[in-house]
């Protein structure tokens, strides 16, 4: 069955790399499907429909394949099922093993019947001419890795790192899965036999050195491959710290502390971050994260006041706030910080989330009020406190308070916003609404959106006026199908002048096609096939020089 001709050729070469680094999991074989994992970005699943022999449908649950495109990982499960043997046949589990039994059993009948030197002299010759085979073989034997052995494990991650980086030092998007297999093949093999052999020192510094090699890399990692390494080491250094010693723990503590100053790009810093703040839940770890947070505050603080110094403030305040609510006199620090770094909105946000908490909603509108005014220039905070303003007010029952903080929400903070004006028009009967909406219509600046509004209430003519007089199709495409039945002619005529206005200074075949899918839209409204024919007419005649155009209204 000549399979390879449903994948392009690109696929295949990945398809075929993932089959020969053993991506390939869980397989089973029936007479109707084919079902397997691939260990790909994540576990994909891959299921073949077979119907005598030949394929009748694929599924993968990777992204790629979402739009019923062949991926790589259905290629790498065909390989899987036709390299088995020379007649396309995947061979049965039991089968196999017992082949691979009788050619072990044979292998080692050979090494028996030769010469001790010579199997000796032999074995040598190969570890040395192979150094992950080396490697492998010290590992199975037991015996304890050298500083020179993780030297050479190193040289390994750099020459699988140089092998896939172009003469520019970039790894590009097809050559980025490999790279990822390869050194996942390093943890899943090399760094999990010496976590099992209790080699953890050796494993640590392993699986940070490919770590490392990750943030530093140059690599299009559209597919995600460099998060999903990082999941895989952030998971075996968490499981690490069960097992170490005290002494090993610590020196683990001190690296992860080292490494949280800029050295790593941030998105993989992260990671550190969160072991940092999240592991070493021991006594004896708590005066040392104080500390080292405490270095870290007051770096942050020295810096001047920018987006990026309130930001990185923030991200180590919020975690030494509670750690000190551990400590005997935390809550008089707690206090004392809260006013050393108040003009820091995560400081602030804090203070609030305790306060309400505690339901001191006094205090919380109080912080809420210094915060609008700190961080006025910052519209997204702003919006997210006049907000919480209106909550608490609406907790209190006060009425009056939370009124005037919709109304100030609706036509101030957020105007035109759909979700505040539904909420108004609740504490309003149906007699009173109608001018209280009136009311908001008027106070409502330019550009506030109000055709939701519009659109909301009914007030179809006013929505037609906004359509009619925006510019472009954006507005049009939005209410134009709502209005249509009640207002054909205008609808149709607005979608006369925008196309008439775009046909003038187009030259390029894609907005040709646009063109046209909008004529297929008017040709829908009451009245639209004659006023098609008429513009589609008058086009031919005006642009006939437009050979582009005139193929895309022969497809109309």
């Amino acid at each position: 069955m000549n399979w390879e001709s449903l994948f392009r050729a690109r696929i295949l070469e990945r398809g075929y790399d993932y089959y020969l680094c053993n991506a390939v999991k869980n397989m089973e074989v029936t007479e109707d499907s084919i079902t397997a994992d691939v260990l790909g970005t994540e576990n994909y699943q891959v299921e073949i429909t077979l119907e005598e022999g030949e394929i009748l449908d694929m599924y993968c649950s990777c992204p790629y394949a979402e739009d019923g495109k062949n991926c790589k990982h259905m290629a790498a499960v065909l390989y899987e099922w036709t390299e088995g043997d020379d007649q396309g046949i995947y061979p049965d589990r039991e089968e196999l093993t017992t082949k691979k039994s009788g050619a072990k059993e044979e292998i080692r009948k050979l090494i028996q019947e030769t010469e001790p030197e010579i199997v000796e002299e032999f074995l040598a010759d190969l570890l040395m001419q192979d150094e992950q085979l080396m490697l492998r073989f010290k590992r199975t034997a037991g015996k304890n890795l050298s500083e020179e052995d993780i030297e050479r494990y190193f040289h390994q991650v750099d020459e699988i790192t140089w092998r896939y980086q172009g003469r520019d030092g970039f790894i590009n998007y097809y050559e980025a899965d490999g790279f990822i297999l390869e050194l996942q093949q390093i943890l899943m093999n090399d760094v999990r036999t010496m976590i099992n052999q209790k080699n953890y020192k050796c494993a640590f510094r392993l699986m940070n050195y490919i770590f490392e090699t990750i943030g530093e890399v140059d690599m299009d990692d559209s597919d995600g491959g460099t998060g999903m390494l990082a999941d895989e080491i952030y998971n075996d250094w968490r499981e690490l710290l069960d097992y170490v010693d005290e002494k090993e723990k610590h020196e683990m503590f001190d690296w992860f502390s080292v490494h949280l100053n800029g050295s790593v790009i941030d998105y993989l810093e992260e990671y550190i971050y969160q072991i940092v703040l999240n592991e070493f839940p021991e006594k004896e770890y708590q005066p040392l994260k104080l500390k080292f947070i405490e270095k870290k505050i007051k770096n942050a603080a020295s810096k001047e006041k920018s987006w990026s110094r309130d930001y990185e403030l923030g991200r180590w305040v919020v975690p030494y706030l509670d750690l000190l609510k551990k400590q005997k006199d935390g809550e008089e620090k707690r206090e004392s910080f809260f006013w050393q770094y108040w003009d820091n909105s995560s400081v602030r946000r804090y203070y609030i989330d305790q306060c309400m908490k505690k339901r001191d909603y006094e205090k919380a509108l109080e912080a809420l009020d210094d915060s609008i005014y700190f961080d006025q220039s910052y519209r997204g905070l702003v919006i997210e406190y006049e907000q919480m303003k209106k909550n608490i007010y609406q907790i209190q029952d006060r009425n009056q308070e939370y009124e005037a903080q919709l109304w100030k929400l609706e036509t101030e903070v957020i105007p035109g916003s759909l979700e505040t004006f539904k909420e108004l028009k609740k504490l309003y009967s149906k007699e009173e609404w109608i001018s209280r909406r009136e009311e908001i219509f008027q106070k409502l600046p330019p550009r506030s959106n109000i055709e939701k509004l519009y659109k909301e209430e009914k007030l179809y003519d006013r929505l037609l006026n906004c359509v009619v007089n925006s510019h472009g199709m954006f507005v049009l495409q939005e209410y134009g199908e709502i209005l249509q039945k009640e207002y054909p002619e205008e609808i149709l005529q607005k979608y006369r002048t925008e196309v008439e206005k775009m046909a003038v200074h187009t030259s390029d075949r894609k907005t040709y096609q646009y063109l046209v899918s909008l004529l297929r839209t008017m040709k829908k409204i009451k009245g639209g096939s004659k006023l098609v024919e008429e513009i589609v007419r008058d086009w031919r005649q005006r642009y006939r020089n437009r050979r582009a155009m005139l193929d895309e209204l022969n497809r109309l």
